[in-house]
Formats: C-alpha cells, structure tokens, sequence
C-alpha cells in the first residue's frame, strides 16, 4: 500500500474523531449541561493533537477552539448577563437628490482668467538611428 494512501485512512479516522469531539462539545454547551467544560477541554486537546500531527490547519483547529471557547462563555454567563452581538451599525440612509434643498454649484466662466501661453516643445536632438552590424565577407 502507498505511503500517502495509508496515511490518508489514519487522517480520515482521526478528522472523524475530532469532529465529533467537536460536536459533542457544542451539543453540550448547547444544551446546558454541567460538565460542559470538561467536554470542551476534550474536544480542545483532540483539536490540538490534530493540528500538531497536521490532519487539521491549525488555523481551522484554532478557529474551532475559539467558537467552542465563546460558546462555553456564554454558558457561564448565564442568560441575564449575556450580552448580545453588536450588530454593525449602518449609517442613516441621505435624502434623495430630488428632495435636498441644496443648490447646484456655480460655474466659473473662463473668462476670468488671465491667458497662459503655451511654451514651445523642446527640440530635443535624436539620436541616431543604430548601425547595423557589417556584413562578414565570406572568402
């Protein structure tokens, strides 16, 4: 068997095993039960083996740790004191143009300015145009 096709079977078992970690954890917390915490740290120490061996970015693995994390915060905040989301705020939608008392800007006529002449092109002298290499005599 390839060495990549037989890693590729243990990665597979593995991935699967951290995502139900995963999923167990965020049932969990979901749920409200009390040892929540004690099935995050589960699923955080899965998802950290997996990055170190490289089945899981460890990014992705972070990324995870860190939802889970928030989610178990929320948990012990309790329901009073969680705070909601701050939604981004949108700013205010402006008056359309047909309805702004605004007037239109006054144009300045040309008129009014003074002349500037334009100032000749330099003549700037060429260069001569490349030789081309001689021809070889050929005896």
């Amino acid at each position: 068997m390839r060495q990549a096709a037989s890693r590729a079977i243990r990665n597979k078992s593995a991935r699967s095993a951290v995502r139900t970690y995963v999923k167990k954890a965020t049932t969990a917390v979901a749920g409200g039960v009390e040892d929540a915490a004690e099935v995050v740290r589960e699923a955080v120490r899965a998802l950290d083996k997996a990055a170190q061996k490289g089945i899981v970015h460890p990014n992705a693995a972070a990324r995870r740790k860190s939802r889970l994390m928030g989610r178990l915060h929320q948990l012990s905040l309790g329901p009073g004191e969680a705070t909601p989301k701050a939604a981004p705020s949108k700013p205010e939608p402006r008056a359309s143009k047909a309805s702004a008392t605004k007037a239109p800007a006054k144009r300045t006529t040309t008129a009014a300015k003074p002349a500037v002449e334009k100032k000749p092109a330099a003549t700037a002298a060429k260069k001569p145009a490349a030789r081309k290499p001689a021809a070889k005599a050929t005896e």
